[in-house]
């Protein structure tokens, strides 16, 4: 009976680095989709909130950048981990279809992102009391 070899590290980090873009891509598109709870940066305040959707002027990226970024973390070392016992992981079948399925995310985002960039609608604050242009 053969036994089989091993994945390379090379071909487990490989994996795992395409989990993890799969990872971020969904996280970060489920978590504006769904309009989820998640730091605001609030500039004018300089302070942060944990929020849907905050009063006055906030900023999403940051919060919704490090959700993603701890779901791929998770996901990169979970799957770097379980490709070394399930040794199907590292089929270059299944390293093709993570590939293609983070690709499919990666596309999905553009298409969400362009959508909800391209269709809202801007509600012009007040100008300040203070302001006097000349």
């Amino acid at each position: 009976m053969s036994e089989t070899k091993p994945p390379s590290p090379s071909a487990r980090l490989f994996l795992a680095f395409l989990a993890a873009r799969l990872a971020y891509g969904l996280a970060f598109l489920v978590s504006a989709a769904r309009k989820s709870p998640v730091p605001w940066y609030l500039p004018l305040e300089r302070r942060f909130v944990f929020a849907s959707r905050p009063a006055g002027l906030g900023m999403d990226w940051y919060g919704r950048t490090a959700v993603g970024l701890v779901f791929a973390l998770a996901a990169g070392v979970a799957v770097y981990v379980l490709a070394q016992r399930a040794r199907w992981l590292s089929r270059p079948s299944a390293v093709m279809a993570v590939a293609r399925a983070g690709g499919l995310v990666l596309l999905v985002d553009f298409v969400y992102f362009g959508w909800a960039l391209m269709t809202q609608t801007p509600n012009p604050w007040p100008l300040p009391s203070w302001y006097c242009p000349r």
